[in-house]
């Protein structure tokens, strides 16, 4: 069953809710044929003044609220940031501003300053360049810090436990090592563990791989992978890259956001080893949600450090035993072609995929859900709003959290 769906002048296929998508030019993998589609209207390169507002409008405190993303496919940054700045005095989130200057504006001057000294590569939304892959999520960075180079291949996400032990360490590298030698890019989150692992699955076999960070891009985090940061760094066709600007810690909730982009840079998300309450699992989330396929490596059955995974399997992920398998379910995949001139610029998406996170709308999270799908609100609105104790809200949140549900900017919550 096929299924389509039309954004900026293309017309995507989907296979069994597998979203195939590409711009400008072709490629072949593996004997999958990717093809880019030249768009008929590209938006003009960003000059200095609206490259410092597309960067302004990024770190604006509550952008979800503001509707920000509404705006992307019709205005420019700096129209953006005007219509935002009439509904009221726009200031930077709370803990940017920790950092930056309040004013967004002063704060994106400041910035840009400190990405040139460090050879740091901003890249837009609205740049030709930016992953086309990426662009397509519910809440694309608008701003990406780049160090390197992207590769212009097909990728796949390799993520897992931080707490990996040899066997499951050995697959992730295998996986990696495959992939990579098979032309794809491998993508994770630069975590030790499963993380690791896969990225210099990729090196070792002379591919590509990205890293995305939950904090600045430079910051080298965590310590113990100091040494894969510099290898990435100096690696062709290899990039890091951050939606956070220089300087900026990573916190708990910045990890939990930054699995939407570790999924949205690829066409499947492979997990090879993940507990129940795994922060993999939200990166498998949003895979589904991003109607790209998901993979499980599959463990002892009564192992809990494997219950992720299991639970997944159980849920339609294909089980992977080899790489091959990840190979063969990729290869189903089908060419993208352009609509004809003047068709409207509406979208049909695929429905989206359970997978085993649904909340009964009865229940707290529940009803912070259906909430948080009318506005952004802060913790102390939200409290009041839900008419429950902060400690019951402070669980509720966490746990929609740890599900990749609701995204946390500061103290402000919207959801995903």
């Amino acid at each position: 069953m096929r299924n389509f769906f039309y954004s900026s002048g293309l017309l995507f296929v989907i296979v069994n809710d597998a979203v195939i998508m590409n711009r400008s030019g072709h490629m072949e993998r593996q004997g999958i044929l990717f093809q880019r589609i030249n768009q008929a209207i590209q938006p003009p390169p960003l000059n200095d003044e609206e490259r410092m507002h597309a960067v302004a409008v990024s770190i604006l405190s509550c952008p979800g609220g503001n509707s920000v993303w509404g705006m992307l496919d019709s205005c420019m940054p700096r129209e953006i940031y005007r219509r935002v700045s009439a509904a009221g005095q726009p200031a930077v989130q709370r803990y940017i501003a920790e950092f930056y200057p309040l004013s967004p504006l002063a704060a994106a001057r400041k910035i840009i300053d400190k990405a040139g000294r460090q050879s740091i590569r901003i890249l837009t939304w609205w740049d030709s360049d930016y992953p086309a892959l990426l662009r397509e999520i519910q809440w694309p960075p608008l701003v990406l810090y780049v160090k390197g180079s992207l590769p212009s291949g097909c990728a796949v996400a390799v993520v897992g436990t931080r707490k990996s032990d040899s066997r499951s360490s050995a697959v992730a590298r295998r996986i990696g090592g495959d992939l990579a030698a098979r032309g794809y890019a491998v993508v994770s989150g630069m975590a030790v563990g499963i993380d690791r692992e896969a990225h210099l699955g990729a090196l070792d076999n002379a591919g590509a791989t990205v890293g995305v960070l939950a904090n600045g891009i430079d910051i080298a985090y965590p310590l113990p992978n100091r040494d894969l940061y510099r290898r990435i760094e100096a690696a062709a066709g290899s990039a890091l890259i951050s939606e956070y600007p220089p300087g900026i810690y990573a916190g708990k909730w910045t990890f939990v956001r930054r699995n939407r982009i570790i999924s949205g840079l690829c066409v499947g998300t492979v997990v090879v080893k993940a507990g129940g309450r795994s922060g993999a699992l939200i990166t498998a989330r949003h895979s589904l949600e991003q109607n790209r396929e998901v993979f499980a490596c599959a463990g002892n059955s009564f192992d809990d450090e494997y219950a992720g995974c299991h639970r997944l399997i159980r849920n339609g992920a294909v089980l992977v035993s080899r790489t091959d398998d990840i190979i063969a379910e990729l290869s189903r995949f089908v060419v993208a072609r352009p609509l004809p001139a003047g068709d409207d610029d509406s979208r049909v998406r695929a429905p989206v995929r359970s997978c085993g996170f649904d909340h009964d709308p009865d229940t707290l999270p529940g009803r912070i859900l259906q909430m948080l799908s009318m506005r952004g609100y802060d913790l102390d609105a939200l409290v009041r709003a839900v008419a429950a104790s902060p400690g019951e809200v402070n669980e509720a949140v966490v746990e929609l959290e740890l599900e990749g549900r609701i995204l946390r900017n500061g103290n402000t919550l919207s959801r995903l």
